[in-house]
C-alpha cells in the first residue's frame, strides 16, 4: 500500500461493476469493542489485484462477528452489493479481522441460478 489516501474510500455500493471472473478479498476489521448493548464496529474492505483497497463500508451488529456479523455483512452489504456470500471466512490469531475471497455475480444470473 502507498500511504495515507487523501480521500476516502468509496462504498461497494459505488464500485463500477465487475465480471464474473473477477474475485476480491473481503477484510473485515474490528473498529470497537463491544459498547453497551454489545454493540460491534467493524470495517468491510474490498481489495482487488495487487491487495488494491477498492472500497471500505463500516458496519455495526449486536451480538458476535462469527454469527451476527456474519449475517449483517450477507444481509446488508455483500448480498445487496452482488456479491456471492463466501462459505468460509479465515480469520488471525487475534480474531480482530476475518477475510474471505468474494466474488461478483450480475442480477440477472443470480435470479435465474438462485431463483
Amino acid at each position: 500500500m502507498t500511504g495515507i489516501q487523501d480521500e476516502p474510500l468509496p462504498s461497494l455500493f459505488q464500485l463500477d461493476a465487475f465480471t464474473w471472473e473477477d474475485s476480491l478479498v473481503a477484510v473485515a476489521s474490528h473498529v470497537v469493542t463491544a459498547q453497551p448493548g454489545d454493540i460491534e464496529s467493524w470495517d468491510l474492505t474490498l481489495y482487488g489485484e495487487a491487495f488494491e483497497p477498492l472500497s471500505c463500508d463500516p458496519f455495526s451488529f449486536k451480538g458476535r462477528f462469527l454469527y451476527h456479523g456474519l449475517c449483517a455483512l450477507n444481509d446488508n452489504l455483500l448480498g445487496p452489493g452482488g456479491f456471492i456470500f463466501p462459505p468460509g471466512w479465515h480469520r488471525n490469531p487475534e480474531g480482530n479481522e476475518y477475510h474471505a475471497t468474494v466474488h461478483w455475480m450480475p442480477l440477472s444470473r443470480r435470479i435465474t441460478e438462485y431463483g
